[in-house]
């Protein structure tokens, strides 16, 4: 059976095998869901993270001081090009917000923590939408985990399963078409690509080096046991000029990955299981 509900402005799909009632658990999941959203969406007004942002101090909890811990570890074997201060970048490329672009407003050696307190420096904002999604699967999945053997949690093609399925996803210029498929086992797949959300010449994917929109791939694709890892490096990697994020990868050796670059080469790693349709 397939359950459903759109958050993070996007839909959030869990489809179990099991004869069992799971009314309670599946209500349970969307719950967690939900609680995140509302607590660290920085498009809901007087949340946590708005009123973090609005006033640069509060104390912190365990949830977002392990997330903070593994965002910034991303950034570091990533040569620093994924941060989650990018927010006013992302703010002026949509928004048209100036005058707000200063290079001392972003980097996480403006985020402070200490007893049990985040402190915002330099006027410092930070932005969790692209960590949201695969804290909720895993988290999900923990839920899921403890009574069924296998199930599907899909978080706008954001992926992890249980139990060995064939995943089938779109191409990243056409959501009717589907460009390939892969097998996967316990394990889940991100991918980022730039035309989801696009502005004229600005899509989300910002490099926080150089301030652009990231324009030498079409698709990145990740595969890892946790959400947590495929997601997150499938944002970095991309937002990553292509010769470096292949370096960077070669380095790894617990990722699975793909890459289409904007000529269509691929590239990919030994063990990535997929079958590329014809484009």
């Amino acid at each position: 059976m397939e359950y459903s509900k759109n958050l993070f402005w996007s839909r959030l799909d869990i489809t179990i095998r099991s004869d069992i009632k799971v009314d309670d658990i599946i209500e349970n999941c969307f719950l967690q869901a939900e609680n995140f959203e509302n607590k660290y969406s920085r498009f809901i007004k007087w949340n946590y993270l708005y009123k973090l942002n609005k006033e640069k101090s509060s104390q912190i909890d365990w949830e977002l001081f392990s997330i903070l811990e593994l965002c910034k570890k991303v950034s570091e074997l990533t040569s620093w090009y994924f941060d989650i201060t990018i927010l006013p970048f992302l703010e002026n490329a949509w928004y048209w917000i100036e005058n707000k672009i200063i290079d001392e407003n972003i980097w996480y050696k403006n985020i402070e923590i200490n007893d049990n307190y985040i402190f915002l420096k330099n006027w410092v904002s930070i932005d969790l939408w692209s960590v949201g999604k695969w804290y909720i699967i895993d988290k999900i999945y923990n839920i899921l985990d403890k009574s069924f053997d296998e199930f599907i949690i899909n978080f706008g093609w954001d992926i992890r399963v249980k139990g060995k399925h064939i995943i089938y996803l779109e191409d990243p210029f056409d959501d009717k078409k589907i460009i390939w498929e892969i097998e996967l086992e316990n394990c889940s797949i991100a991918w980022s690509s730039p035309n989801k959300r696009k502005l004229n010449k600005w899509h989300h994917l910002i490099n926080p080096k150089n301030k652009e929109s990231q324009n030498d791939k079409i698709a990145l694709f990740v595969t890892h046991k946790l959400a947590s890892f495929s997601d997150i490096f499938s944002t970095a990697l991309f937002v990553t000029p292509l010769d470096e994020s292949l370096k960077i990868l070669w380095k790894i050796n617990w990722l699975e990955w793909l890459i289409i670059d904007k000529d269509w080469s691929i590239y990919k790693s030994t063990n990535f299981n997929c079958k590329l349709y014809q484009n």
